[in-house]
């Protein structure tokens, strides 16, 4: 079904994009997790959901889904959890994840199995407050995947660090994916409604990121944004290129007042996860992440101190 609906929403005009994300989305109701779900409760991404009512969408637990709470209150969530429930249109959603959808209360909605609409062009996605994939592959090469899945508004300018360095890398074997998130009130309302960690993204729910998922590279990058005043250089390639990049954008930034250092064992955006995307699909994957000054102030600096590095690598 989802597959169907994908290829209906590729051929859609603008104006019948609303019908077929109207025709797929099951009513359901929102309530606060269950006694038992104390975990859930804490969560600001996730929700639980009947199998039931997952298998009528297409869906399976650890992969996305779209709620509705009215027409503009919407946002993306995992599955985390699956519950017998007494009635399978009942989705759980903590008290932050509610608050996604515009309001901490309990009420009717709609779920739906599509996540990224393809065939939006990106000035399309932002008007519409949409979310959009690009990927520029070959289908064939193994050599680096450049990566940033949360673009446009969610972590800015990280979509456009992959681009430049992927331009910087122009002629040797480069892939660039990424995903560009908007909304009409900007920054912070399109990362509440689009947001999901690295670890949890699913390529069942990302078309084009399915169609690289299959393949091993040698190297992954991925730019990412935090708050902390710092950049740091995580992932699970090996120390010894994780320093390289690091000693790379520390000389090209030049800047004493925001400090580049390697992720050590236990931060929270070491990206050293086995589940992250930068980690899936290689045995090198570099998770760059970024200071909102740095992203401000760095982000061409930064991108070709990593370009400097690969362009020997590849």
């Amino acid at each position: 079904m989802i597959a169907a609906v994908c290829r209906r929403l590729a051929c859609a005009s603008l104006a019948s994009i609303a019908f077929y994300l109207a025709e797929s989305p099951r009513p359901v109701t929102i309530r606060e997790p269950r006694a038992g779900q104390e975990a859930l409760a804490k969560k600001k991404e996730h929700c639980s959901a009947a199998l039931d009512l997952l298998h009528s969408i297409g869906r399976a637990r650890g992969q996305q889904v779209r709620v509705f709470r009215g027409e503009d209150d919407f946002a993306i969530f995992t599955v985390d959890e699956t519950f017998d429930e007494p009635d399978d249109a009942i989705l759980r959603i903590g008290r932050l994840g509610r608050l996604r959808l515009g309001s901490t209360f309990e009420s009717n909605g709609r779920i739906s199995p599509v996540v990224v609409i393809p065939g939006l062009t990106e000035a399309q996605a932002k008007a519409r407050g949409e979310l959009i994939e690009q990927l520029d592959d070959d289908g064939r090469h193994t050599g680096l995947l450049i990566m940033a899945p949360h673009g446009g508004e969610l972590e800015p300018p990280t979509d456009l660090q992959a681009e430049r360095l992927a331009a910087k890398l122009a002629g040797k074997p480069v892939s660039t994916w990424r995903c560009k998130g908007f909304h009409p009130r900007g920054g912070k309302a399109a990362f509440d409604r689009w947001h999901i960690t690295s670890t949890d993204i699913s390529e069942s729910s990302y078309p084009l990121l399915a169609r690289i998922a299959t393949r091993q590279f040698t190297y992954a990058v991925s730019f990412h944004g935090m708050t902390d005043d710092r950049i740091l250089i995580g992932g699970a390639a090996p120390t010894r290129l994780r320093i390289e990049i690091r000693d790379a954008i520390r000389s090209a930034i030049n800047d004493l007042k925001i400090p580049v250092a390697l992720a050590m064992p236990g931060d929270a955006n070491g990206g050293k996860d086995p589940r992250n995307i930068v980690n899936r699909y290689t045995a090198a994957g570099v998770q760059i992440e970024q200071s909102p000054r740095a992203r401000r102030e760095h982000w061409k600096k930064i991108a070709d101190a990593v370009a400097q590095v690969f362009a020997t690598r590849l």
